[in-house]
């Protein structure tokens, strides 16, 4: 769960009582006939349950897959027309959001050949030459075309990215880090998953730089220091609860809160020229770019925290526990409760991250009542007082 640039990332998972060597919340049901009995039989509220999951999941998946068709029989194209010039989605909405970042995850991606790329890249520079679609070819294929691209490919070098480190390779990397992670028990165990989790972190923010080149002494610091906070938090939350007999049912959320100072930590020294430095970027409603602004970048960093060190982890290592124990009297034995846990952990990343990275729009928009004075009392172009200005967020 981290970049600095685009996306991250993000933290992650399950249920047990980490570091504590106490008894797994995953744990199988009672053997005794009693609860294996009970088990067999699922109250009224958990049928309820089951059945309304169930219904909602078929209905998100069918109306996912489906695609509409004319009454002969063929596809309807809902693509807007193809370009260059801005994203298939509208930014400035929740939903479009949500499509681009479904989008930009599609696993799929990680299936195409360096072929592919090739066909991919040479559809785009025949549109950027002529301004029209080859021959033959749909906006919904060019919009693909572009997806390949941008996906899979250095924006600045042109070199494909190292496959596990894509954001599409965000939800098969992650589904095994969080249960991992979640399952640790005892010291050991918990610190390889953090030091594991905090690695594949790393890898994605060089993945994913914007740069052609990296500051290999700022990678490594920060690279440090989440892994000691990952770390320290997730024994020292253990230890006290381990003393604590009545802080014990907090176990399960160790790891929650573990990846959450770890984030935390990555994203503010990675930014800290942003909100303790120059500052960023902030323009007007044209543009124009006003200065840099160490108040816009403070609260960008903010956000940034609480959209991706905050919300992200909350769909793979809260929900999964919670949906555990209303699902634990159906638990027969241990592999079916893993199998379980999983298909959770699957269906709240790739269903639930997006979701969060979504929430709060790339493009900040402040009052500038809220910025350093020599931002206010300016004027536009038209003589008018400006209000409000404009800055990139992060993600």
């Amino acid at each position: 769960m981290a970049f600095s640039q685009l996306v991250s990332r993000t933290g992650r998972r399950c249920t047990s009582q980490m570091a504590l060597g106490g008894r797994s919340c995953c744990s199988s049901s009672s053997s005794s006939s009693t609860a294996a009995s009970a088990a067999a039989k699922p109250s009224g509220l958990q049928r309820q349950l089951l059945g309304g999951a169930g219904a909602a999941s078929a209905g998100a998946a069918l109306l996912w897959i489906s695609t509409p068709a004319r009454a002969d029989g063929a596809a309807v194209s809902t693509a807007p027309p193809f370009t260059m010039d801005k994203p298939k989605f509208d930014q400035s909405t929740f939903y479009g959001r949500l499509m681009g970042m479904y989008d930009y995850i599609d696993p799929r991606t990680l299936l195409l050949t360096s072929e592919d790329l090739k066909k991919s890249q040479a559809l785009l520079e025949e549109f950027k030459k002529t301004g029209k679609k080859p021959e033959g070819l749909t906006d919904e294929e060019m919009w693909t075309a572009r997806k390949n691209v941008e996906v899979s490919l250095h924006p600045v070098t042109g070199e494909e990215l190292f496959r596990p480190g894509r954001m599409s390779a965000f939800v098969p990397m992650n589904v095994p880090l969080c249960a991992l992670m979640l399952m640790a028990n005892g010291t050991k165990q918990v610190v390889f998953t953090q030091w594991l989790n905090q690695t594949y972190n790393s890898i994605n923010n060089y993945v994913n730089r914007s740069g052609a080149s990296v500051d290999w002494s700022a990678l490594l610091q920060s690279y440090g220091l989440a892994v000691t906070s990952a770390c320290g938090i997730s024994l020292a939350a253990s230890s006290i609860i381990g003393a604590i007999p009545a802080l014990q049912v907090l176990g399960p959320f160790v790891p929650y809160l573990a990846v959450v100072a770890a984030g935390s930590a990555n994203i503010s020294f990675t930014r800290m020229e942003e909100w303790n430095g120059t500052g960023v970027s902030i323009v007007d409603e044209t543009g124009k770019e006003l200065g840099m602004s160490q108040k816009a970048g403070q609260l960008g960093v903010a956000q940034t925290v609480l959209s991706r060190a905050v919300f992200l982890p909350i769909a793979p290592m809260v929900m999964p526990i919670l949906f555990m124990k209303v699902l634990k009297p159906l638990m027969i034995n241990k592999p079916v409760e893993m199998v379980t846990e999983l298909c959770l952990i699957t269906v709240c990343i790739s269903g639930m991250l997006p979701v969060a990275l979504s929430i709060l729009p790339q493009k900040m928009e402040i009052d500038v009542s809220k910025l350093e004075p020599e931002f206010q009392g300016l004027k536009d172009a038209s003589g008018n007082p400006v209000t409000k200005v404009f800055a990139n967020k992060g993600l």
